[in-house]
C-alpha cells in the first residue's frame, strides 16, 4: 500500500502543469512566407491577441488581412481553449496558438478532437530580435492544401515555452510520391509584447551585450551562450547604428542591397564580423566549423547554421538548397542585415550549376529590396568560364 501510494504521488508531482502562461491583451502579429502558394489564400499579416485568461481557460481573437487588401476569412472571430484537456472550438488548424505554459520535451498536448501531440524539443530559436526557449512540436499528416492537390505535409509548430504562445508555423508539402517539398507555407511573429515580461529573453544585439563564453555542448538539445552586459549611451548607440547602416569605416566598399563573391573565405567573414560589431544582424550559413563564427565574429549558435545531413554541436542543420533559401529569405524580410553563404561549391556538385545559379538570382532581388549585403566566398577555379561569366553578372567580385 505504502508503495503504490508512493508511486501515485510521484506521478503526480511529475504532471505537466496545464496553466495558461498569458493574459488578457497579451498580442502577436504573424507576417506570412510561402512558395508555390496562389496568393489569394495568403495573408499579408495576422494577429493573435488574448481576451481572457484564467487558469487552463483561454480566450482569445484573430484579425489579419490578405494579400489583396481584404480581411481574413475568420476576422474578429473568438475562440476558446482549455489547455487541460483541449476543449476548443478553434477548428483552423491542427493546434490552436495557445499551448499551456513551461511544458517541456516529451510532454502531452491535448488538441481538438481528441487529438493529442507531443512535444518533440526543447530549444533556443530567435524570434523578434530575442532568443528565447521554445517549445517544437512536429506533425506529420496527409492533407488537402491550399492548392487543392492532396499532399503529404510536415507542420512544425514552434511556441514560446514560457508564455505558451506560438512564434512560428512552418509547413512543407509534397506530393505522397515525392519527398521534394512541392509548396510551403510560413507564419512567424514578427511583432509581440509577451517578452517584455517574460523572464526567459535574452536580447540579439552587439550594442547591449557580448559574448563572454560560448558552451557549445549541447545541454538537453540546445546550446547554451553565457552573456555579459555592456553598457553604452544612448548616444553612442546611434552612432553605431549610423555607422551600420551606412557601411563605413573597412567595409571593402560593401553596399546595401547587393551580393558578393569572393575568392576569400576570410575575408567575407571579416567583413561580416565588422557589421556585426556594429550592430548589424548576422546569418551565417556554413561548411566549416560553426564555433569559429561564434569565436571570431561573437554570433550566437543560432546565428550559425551548419550546411549538413545533421546538426552538430548544437548548431541546426540544413541539407537541401530549398532549405537554405527558406533560412536566408526568412532571415531577410524579418530585416536584413547580413549573410554569409558559405559552401557554394558543395551546393553545385550536389544540385548543379544551373539550379544553384536561378536560386542565386531569384535571391539577389530580395537582398536589393531589403538593402540587405550577401556575401559568397567561392573557389572560382572549380568553375568553368561561361559558370563565372554567369556569376559574375549577378554577384560583385570582391
Amino acid at each position: 500500500m505504502f508503495s503504490f501510494l508512493s508511486e501515485a504521488f510521484a506521478a503526480t508531482e511529475l504532471a505537466a502543469n496545464y496553466n495558461s502562461g498569458v493574459k488578457a491583451k497579451d498580442y502577436v502579429k504573424y507576417g506570412w512566407y510561402e512558395i508555390n502558394e496562389p496568393t489569394n489564400y495568403i495573408a499579408s499579416w495576422e494577429e493573435t491577441e488574448v481576451l481572457s485568461s484564467f487558469g487552463s481557460d483561454v480566450t482569445w481573437v484573430m484579425t489579419g488581412q490578405m494579400q489583396n487588401g481584404s480581411a481574413i476569412p475568420y476576422n474578429g472571430e473568438t475562440y476558446f481553449i482549455n489547455l487541460d484537456d483541449g476543449a476548443t472550438n478553434y477548428t483552423h488548424d491542427q493546434l490552436g496558438p495557445i499551448i499551456a505554459a513551461n511544458l517541456n520535451e516529451g510532454d502531452k498536448i491535448y488538441g481538438g478532437a481528441a487529438a493529442t501531440f507531443e512535444i518533440n524539443s526543447s530549444e533556443v530559436r530567435t524570434y523578434v530580435n530575442f532568443s528565447r526557449q521554445v517549445n517544437v512540436i512536429v506533425i506529420e499528416s496527409l492533407y488537402t492544401s491550399l492548392t487543392g492537390l492532396i499532399t503529404n505535409t510536415t507542420s512544425t509548430y514552434v511556441y514560446d515555452k514560457s508564455s505558451g504562445f506560438l512564434l512560428e508555423n512552418e509547413a512543407y508539402f509534397s506530393h505522397p510520391n515525392s519527398t521534394v517539398p512541392t509548396e510551403m507555407v510560413d507564419l512567424y511573429a514578427t511583432e509581440t509584447n509577451i517578452f517584455s515580461s517574460q523572464s526567459n529573453q535574452i536580447p540579439i544585439s552587439i550594442l547591449d551585450y557580448i559574448v563572454a563564453a560560448a558552451v557549445i555542448a549541447p545541454i538537453g538539445g540546445a546550446s547554451g551562450v553565457v552573456l555579459k552586459r555592456r553598457k553604452h549611451s544612448d548616444a553612442k548607440q546611434n552612432v553605431h547604428k549610423k555607422k551600420s547602416s551606412a557601411f563605413v569605416n573597412g567595409i571593402a566598399d560593401a553596399k546595401p542591397g547587393e551580393c558578393y563573391l569572393s575568392e576569400s573565405l576570410e575575408q567575407c567573414v571579416k567583413i561580416l564580423c565588422d557589421l556585426h560589431s556594429r550592430g548589424t544582424k548576422a546569418l551565417a550559413i556554413v561548411r566549416e566549423d560553426p564555433t569559429i563564427l561564434t569565436k571570431t565574429c561573437n554570433l550566437l549558435p543560432e546565428d550559425v547554421i551548419l550546411i549538413s545531413s545533421k546538426p552538430i554541436k548544437g548548431f541546426k542543420s540544413l541539407s537541401t538548397l530549398q532549405e537554405i533559401s527558406i533560412a536566408v529569405m526568412k532571415f531577410v524580410k524579418a530585416g536584413g542585415g547580413v549573410v554569409l553563404l558559405d559552401g557554394l561549391e558543395y551546393l553545385i556538385s550536389r544540385f548543379g550549376f544551373n539550379t544553384v545559379f536561378m536560386c542565386l538570382q531569384e535571391t539577389k532581388i530580395e537582398f536589393l529590396e531589403a538593402g540587405a549585403v550577401l556575401l559568397i566566398p567561392l573557389n572560382l577555379e572549380t568553375l568553368d568560364s561561361r559558370e563565372k561569366a554567369q556569376l559574375f553578372s549577378e554577384l560583385k567580385l570582391l
